[in-house]
């Protein structure tokens, strides 16, 4: 079932865009510094963490000019965490605990914005899940490829990826069984949070690759000496 494609897009406070784009740059920023980047290298990687998800969002999905370069204040909020993070790696490393809350709190941000845009277009179902997706973990990719390295987002951890997946998949329900707006986002905002929280409180991570093939093979040897034997009820004297 498809979701209704007539939703309007949210239009969340600009304290949410500030909220998220600040914190994906300092992320980005704090993780060049770690890396011994100078200043031209360390803005690269914290604009690119914190605008990357909305920028290659509304590329895929041909949403025209990107959102961060109609609005001067997406490049303003990116800036800033830059500069925390450059000028301030240490303190700001400091604050862990403030940095986890906040990006518990704006997961559920990208994952809205991307489903939402997805859905305006008027897309099936499950590339409205995988632009929701996307979006949240985007930035990310950016990052981690600018670097030379393999996304975190496709190697066991703390689950962000996964929790933007079920967030999505919470949006896509929630709309298409015909809940109203504010339900489906709320819903959206929630699940996001918590999953992302219950990983970093429980340590909860994605599993790695498991190899099921001996096991397999074990399994029909045993299983195949009774499949080819006597039938039931055979004499054998």
């Amino acid at each position: 079932m498809t979701p209704a494609a007539d939703t309007a897009i949210i239009a969340l406070p600009p304290l949410f865009d500030a909220l998220a784009i600040s914190v994906g740059a300092l992320t980005g920023a704090l993780y060049a510094t770690r890396k011994n980047f100078d200043v031209i290298g360390t803005l690269a990687i914290a604009f690119a963490s914190g605008l990357g998800g909305g920028a290659i969002r509304d590329i895929v999905l041909q949403f025209g000019t990107p959102a961060f370069l109609s609005n001067p204040f997406f490049l303003g909020y990116a800036a800033l965490g830059s500069v925390i993070g450059f000028l301030f790696a240490r303190w700001a490393r400091d604050w862990d605990f403030a940095y986890n809350a906040l990006d518990v709190a704006t997961l559920g941000v990208w994952v809205l914005i991307g489903c939402q845009k997805a859905l305006s277009l008027g897309l099936p179902t499950i590339s409205v899940v995988f632009v929701g997706v996307l979006a949240s973990v985007g930035g990310g990719l950016l990052m981690n490829l600018l670097c030379g390295e393999v996304p975190t987002s496709f190697q066991p951890g703390h689950w962000y990826a996964f929790a933007a997946l079920l967030a999505s998949i919470t949006f896509v329900v929630l709309a298409g069984a015909g809940a109203p707006q504010y339900v489906s986002e709320a819903g959206t905002l929630v699940v996001a949070a918590f999953l992302r929280w219950a990983a970093l409180t429980w340590d909860i991570r994605t599993p790695a690759p498991m190899d099921l093939s001996d096991v397999v093979r074990q399994r029909w040897r045993r299983l195949r000496p009774a499949a080819t034997g006597p039938a039931a009820g055979d004499r054998t004297d």
